[in-house]
């Protein structure tokens, strides 16, 4: 959101209205460094062809991570069945996944009509959108993430310190480990 309010500041979707490339070329190195700025961190914040660029990639970075997470949590095998993961988390997920795809399909159709207000507005309250989907899908996670932390019937494995594996053998309760309920004991101290 405070790139978005350097683009805002700085008029910076008037210039540069192709996507994904920049005049041209994917990084317009020539263009995001003005040597007359003093100190030169100023470019990130005050040179258009800088702010774009990244806006750009917080974007797309964003949008591709929020979808990753959306895939990832309807995709995981932990995470398909109904009893690790609560309406919430998949109502939170499909809205965080749905957003980030809304928001950055309107950021570069705002773009390309070289940002009339009514699309610019709808691209600043999408960020509003995909900032709540985001903070609803976290907190229901809090809610799911005591029956994900639940460790199968099988001899767990733990790390030693000096790097070798070794398993805990007849240290194991009902099939886990000691180790294995510490780390689910501890996951869920945290939690609370």
């Amino acid at each position: 959101m405070l790139s978005g309010a350097f683009v805002a500041g700085n008029d910076a979707g008037n210039a540069y209205n192709t996507f994904p490339l920049m005049d041209e070329k994917l990084v317009p190195m020539d263009d995001m460094i003005d040597p007359s700025l003093e100190p030169s961190y100023r470019n990130a914040f005050e040179n258009t062809a800088m702010v774009q660029f990244n806006h750009r990639w917080l974007g797309t970075t964003t949008a591709f991570s929020a979808i990753g997470l959306a895939c990832f949590g309807f995709i995981h095998p932990a995470a398909r069945s109904l009893t690790t993961t609560t309406p919430q988390v998949r109502v939170g997920l499909a809205a965080l996944g749905t957003a980030a795809v809304g928001q950055m399909s309107l950021g570069v159709v705002t773009l390309l009509n070289y940002v009339p207000i009514t699309l610019a507005a709808g691209h600043q309250l999408g960020s509003l959108v995909v900032l709540t989907s985001g903070l609803y899908t976290v907190h229901s996670l809090r809610y799911a993430a005591p029956s994900l932390l639940r460790v199968s019937k099988t001899k767990v494995m733990a790390a030693g310190t000096s790097g070798a594996v070794a398993s805990a053998g007849k240290a194991s309760i009902e099939g886990v480990t000691v180790v294995g309920k510490d780390m689910a004991v501890a996951a869920s101290k945290l939690l609370k």
